[in-house]
C-alpha cells in the first residue's frame, strides 16, 4: 500500500520484544542543528511519542499540563533504555543529555531583498528538570507550542523499532536510521550530499563538507551497522557517482509492521451537547487554564466552573461553526475569570439539560419574527430551542 495513500495515521505493532515508534517524518530537529548523541535523539522519541500518545487519544497520564503556550510532560525514567545508562552513575548522565536537549534550537534566518536579515530562534526544549526528593521517577519536560504542534504526527510518519535504536552505537546511526525508514515506502530515493548533511545537522555545523570523510565517518558505519539488523527491519544499499552530487538508495524492508487506525484529536472538535464529554485535548487545558486562573482569582467550585465553559463552548461551536476556534474562546473566557467577570453563561441554563419549550424564549423568538429579525433569531438561538418553542419552520430554508 502506498503510505501517502493512507488516509489516517496508523497504530503499529510488531513481533513479541519489539515495540515502535511512530515519528513524523516531514519533522526533523536535525536539520535546525548540529548533530545529536545517541542518549539525546533517544531521549526525544520518548518525549514525542508521550505527546504523540496525547494527540492520539492514547494517554494522557504525562501530561502535567497543556496549554496555547507550552506542554509540560512528564518522562517516566524507568521507560528509558537501562543500557543507555551506567547505573551507578544515571542522573549525571541523565543531567549531561538534558543540558544538551536545552541547548537545541531551531534557527530560521531569512534575508530581505534590501540585505536586511530576519531571523527566529527557537528553544526547542526550554525547561527540562529532575527533582528526585519530589518526585524520583520522573523528568519534567516543557515543549513550546510552536514546536509541538509541528510534533503531531500526521499522513507523513516513519514507523521506529525501538529495540533497534537502543542497540545503535551513535546518534547519526539513529538519524540516518529516519531517514530511511522514512523512505523505505518508496525503495529507491535519491539525496543529494548536500541535503543528506542537512537533514543529519552538518550543513550548518560545517562538519564533513567533504563526500570521502563523510561516507568514510558517517554514512557507511552507519549503514553497514543497520544491515546487521537486516532481518529485523530493513536493509540499506548506496552508490554515488563520481562526478555527482546525488546518493541513491535502495531501501529493502525485510520485516513489515502491521497497522491499525489512529485518530488525531483536535482542540476544535465538536463537543456532543447531549453528552458534553471533552476530549484528552481539551479536557487537559481547561484544567491547565483553571489551575492558573485560580492562582490570581480563587475558584471555589471547579466542577461547576467547567460545566459553564463546556456549556460556552458547544454554544460557540453551534454559532461559529467552522470558524470555531478552542484556544482563542479558551482565552476569551481565561481573561474574564482571572478579572472576575466570568458569570453563569445564558447557553448553560439550555445546554445542561434537554431543550423543552420555554416560554420566555417563545415570546422573544416571535417579536423578533414580527419584526423580521430571522437572521437574529437563527444567530441568538441553536436549533434545539427554535424548534422546541414552535418555530421549526425557520429552518427549513
Amino acid at each position: 500500500m502506498d503510505i501517502e495513500k493512507i488516509d489516517e495515521l496508523r497504530d503499529i505493532t510488531m513481533g513479541a520484544g519489539n515495540e515502535i515508534r511512530v515519528l513524523n517524518r516531514n519533522f526533523s530537529l536535525a536539520e535546525y542543528d548540529e548533530s545529536w548523541k545517541k542518549i539525546e535523539r533517544f531521549l526525544f522519541i520518548e518525549v514525542y511519542n508521550i505527546i504523540k500518545e496525547f494527540y492520539t487519544d492514547k494517554s494522557d497520564t504525562n501530561i502535567v499540563s497543556f496549554s496555547s503556550e507550552s506542554i509540560m510532560i512528564k518522562l517516566p525514567i524507568n521507560m528509558l533504555d537501562k543500557k543507555l545508562f551506567n547505573p551507578k552513575n544515571r542522573s549525571a548522565q541523565l543531567a549531561v543529555a538534558s543540558e544538551e536537549l536545552m541547548n537545541k534550537k531551531i534557527k530560521k534566518i531569512s534575508f530581505e531583498a534590501n540585505g536586511q536579515m530576519g531571523f527566529d530562534f527557537i528553544t526547542i526544549f526550554p525547561k527540562i528538570s529532575y527533582d528526585p526528593s519530589r518526585d524520583k521517577d520522573n523528568i519534567l519536560v516543557r515543549i513550546p507550542s510552536e514546536v509541538y504542534e509541528e510534533m503531531v504526527p500526521i499522513k507523513s510518519y516513519c514507523q521506529l523499532d525501538l529495540k533497534l535504536i537502543s542497540d545503535f552505537n551513535s546518534g547519526n546511526t539513529i538519524r540516518l536510521y529516519e531517514i530511511f525508514k522514512s523512505y523505505a515506502f518508496k525503495g529507491k530515493v535519491d539525496i543529494s550530499f548536500t541535503e543528506l548533511r542537512k537533514k543529519l545537522g552538518f550543513f550548518k555545523a560545517g562538519k564533513y563538507p567533504q563526500w570521502k570523510y563523510f561516507n568514510a565517518k558517517v554514512l557507511k558505519p552507519a549503514v553497514e551497522e543497520i544491515n546487521l539488523r537486516k532481518e529485523e527491519d530493513i536493509e540499506v544499499q548506496y552508490k554515488k557517482e563520481r562526478s555527482s552530487e546525488t546518493i541513491s538508495f535502495t531501501i529493502i524492508t525485510h520485516k513489515q509492521a502491521q497497522a491499525g487506525d489512529i485518530n488525531v484529536l483536535s482542540e476544535d472538535e465538536i463537543i456532543n451537547r447531549d453528552s458534553r464529554e471533552l476530549n484528552k485535548l481539551q479536557a487537559n487545558y481547561i484544567a491547565t487554564v483553571l489551575r492558573h486562573c485560580n492562582k490570581v482569582t480563587p475558584i471555589s467550585n471547579k466542577q461547576e466552573l467547567t460545566q459553564w465553559i463546556i456549556s460556552d463552548l458547544i454554544n460557540q461551536q453551534q454559532k461559529q461553526k467552522n470558524d470555531f476556534a478552542f484556544k482563542y474562546s479558551m482565552n476569551a473566557i481565561s481573561k474574564q475569570i482571572r478579572e472576575g467577570k466570568y458569570k453563569e453563561p445564558f447557553a448553560h441554563k439550555h445546554l445542561i439539560k434537554q431543550t423543552v419549550f420555554d416560554e420566555e424564549i417563545h415570546n422573544a423568538i416571535k417579536m423578533l419574527e414580527i419584526d423580521g429579525q430571522i437572521e437574529k433569531i437563527l444567530e441568538d438561538y441553536t436549533p434545539e430551542q427554535i424548534k422546541a418553542n414552535r418555530f421549526g419552520y425557520l429552518l427549513e430554508d
